[in-house]
């Protein structure tokens, strides 16, 4: 992993005659100078290092590595797609691939918000997503004003709005704020993003869809490992590092077959990667999440819908929000089923906490009408794992 945890003498006081023992963060093996300023003020006049935090902050550093990020580039629907792989599945570096609890979660996002904000006040350009008002009138102010007026910032107060991501995983459903994220997609929603996805990028969208996978996942097919004949994908990289077969649907084997056609057999490339950009080169985490983006604005225009984000896990959710649908209907009904074992073997979970998420009654009635409606034609039991081979 490129970042790490380790430890420092910190001289300060007087001719710096003062070295006090601190825990930051190492880029390369090399301190990571403007990620470690809040680190350092913070382990100032304490009895222990930090340690919880400073670990939080490498693991959320190390996911952006992973999807060719820099801290600096992540926007508010970047960190809530990371807070909901922590919620939900848990990650393999630090993480034990084990779902996190609510209070974790709020840890994760105290840690994220404090990075933030000490990165806005040094200057550092931030996505627009991430500023308050407040935070534009003292950053960005007007170029024709000559003078800032100072400002003293209170005691626990954000300048960014990342402090706003706790509530989104609260309990308490009533208290969402304004900053709505889609967890999962209507039958309506899913037909409406593809048609207004470029034709590559409606191929990735629907793969998570219909399979269930990880935008990672999805992004790793290469073209030995997709067999349009017998209708299967076989990822190159997972979670866990197990490698699952998933069947796709007809109307799924048209789209990645009239991609290979009319898309990438135009493209000089000799990537082994199945989804390849207009460069020639594997389509990146971040191409796809622009790409969402698009859509999202095209789909709000044309149907007068509201969207407010979306994510890249959604497609993953719904797949598993719509199975765990059937999973409890036919236990209602006292037809024999797969277990609750067989499902996080499905969903390429290592717990069973992770189905807590998909057990909310709102959850299943929402999903229900998307499972009857754009499932009905197609085994989902048996194309989310057709086998390991």
């Amino acid at each position: 992993m490129r970042y790490t945890v380790g430890y420092c003498l910190y001289p300060h006081g007087q001719n710096d005659a003062i070295e006090t023992r601190m825990r930051i963060i190492f880029d390369d093996g090399l301190p990571a100078t403007e990620l470690n300023r809040h680190l350092v003020m913070a382990q100032f006049n304490r009895d222990k290092t930090l340690g919880t935090t400073v670990y939080q902050l490498c693991i959320y550093l190390n996911y952006l590595d992973m999807h060719g990020l820099e801290v600096v580039d992540a926007t508010m629907d970047m960190i809530y797609d990371f807070l909901c792989e922590l919620y939900v599945d848990g990650l393999p570096y630090g993480c034990n691939n084990e779902p996190k609890s609510y209070n974790t979660i709020c840890d994760y996002v105290e840690t994220l918000s404090k990075l933030y904000d000490t990165l806005a006040l040094r200057g550092y350009h931030l996505d627009s997503s991430l500023y308050t008002q407040t935070q534009r009138m003292l950053l960005l102010p007007d170029p024709n004003t000559k003078r800032r007026k100072g400002r003293v910032v209170k005691k626990d107060e954000h300048l960014t709005n990342v402090y706003l991501l706790g509530k989104m995983f609260s309990p308490n459903q009533n208290d969402i704020p304004k900053l709505a994220y889609t967890k999962w997609y209507s039958a309506e929603q899913i037909r409406a993003i593809a048609d207004a996805l470029p034709l590559t990028y409606r191929c990735i969208f629907l793969d998570t869809v219909y399979t269930g996978h990880r935008i990672d996942s999805a992004l790793s097919l290469t073209l030995d490992t997709v067999d349009l004949y017998n209708a299967q994908v076989t990822p190159t990289r997972t979670k866990t590092g197990k490698r699952h077969t998933s069947l796709i649907p007809p109307p799924l084997v048209e789209d990645f077959q009239s991609y290979l056609m009319d898309v990438r057999s135009k493209i000089d490339t000799d990537s082994e990667y199945f989804f390849v950009g207009h460069n020639g080169s594997p389509v990146t985490y971040n191409a796809y999440r622009s790409a969402l983006e698009s859509a999202r604005m095209k789909v709000n225009k044309t149907y007068g819908w509201d969207i407010e984000a979306l994510h890249t896990h959604a497609g993953r959710s719904t797949f598993a929000a719509a199975i765990r649908s059937y999973q409890l209907e036919q236990q209602r009904k006292g037809i024999p089923t797969f277990s609750d074992v067989d499902f996080c073997n499905l969903m390429d979970w290592k717990s069973l906490d992770s189905l807590k998420h998909y057990d909310l009654v709102n959850r299943v009635q929402d999903a229900a009408p998307m499972l009857i409606d754009f499932y009905k034609n197609y085994d989902v039991l048996t194309s989310a794992n057709a086998g390991t081979p």
